[in-house]
């Protein structure tokens, strides 16, 4: 039995709550203003991109590959997230006369899930024990579900309310299948 703390899952949890928190306090630039496509508070993607890099790095494939693919893919699946509640919020669904409560849901929702996806795709990528329906369902599902407090961060302008379960959940997952035997 391995003690607690050498649990990929709880260690990724961890590092997912200290990237939310400097994601909440060293944002990074930004290029664009909202609602418009851009890049919006770049250093927070970078910093859970580090923590899903590190944990494919140290439990699945021990690649720089695999591990920037993660990192890049994670920074990239953050801006996109960002991008498409933007879209979703401020224009798609304003356009089709969706209250503003209802949209800020929505919107929260479904860039959860997208951000989680591509996170999973990018880590899955060189990680066989996370190509399966399971952990796809899992990850997505929590990014979805999470998602869902886009609306009091907006009500708060506070990011830490999203972005520290968020991220840390996202990780958790991804921990927790990480070193499982491969199945379908």
């Amino acid at each position: 039995m391995r003690p607690i703390l050498h649990h990929p899952a709880l260690i990724l949890a961890a590092l997912g709550v200290g990237s939310g928190i400097l994601g909440t306090f060293a944002l990074g630039f930004g290029y664009g203003e909202a609602p418009q496509p851009g890049l919006y508070m770049v250093l927070t993607g970078l910093w859970f991109g580090l923590v899903v890099g590190f944990g494919v790095w140290q439990w699945g494939r021990r690649s720089w590959i695999a591990a920037a693919t993660a990192l890049v893919a994670t920074w990239c699946s953050w801006e996109l997230a960002v991008n498409l509640a933007l879209q979703l919020e401020g224009n798609w669904l304003q356009k089709i006369g969706i209250a503003d409560g209802l949209r800020a849901y929505i919107s929260g929702f479904a860039s959860g899930a997208v951000g989680a996806f591509l996170t999973w795709a990018g880590a899955a990528w060189f990680t066989p024990a996370l190509q399966n329906r399971t952990t796809t369902a899992g990850v997505v599902s929590v990014g979805a579900v999470l998602g869902l407090l886009l609306p009091l961060t907006n009500h708060y302008d506070n990011p830490a309310i999203l972005l520290l379960p968020w991220q840390a959940a996202v990780a958790a997952t991804l921990g927790s299948w990480i070193t499982a035997p491969r199945h379908p």
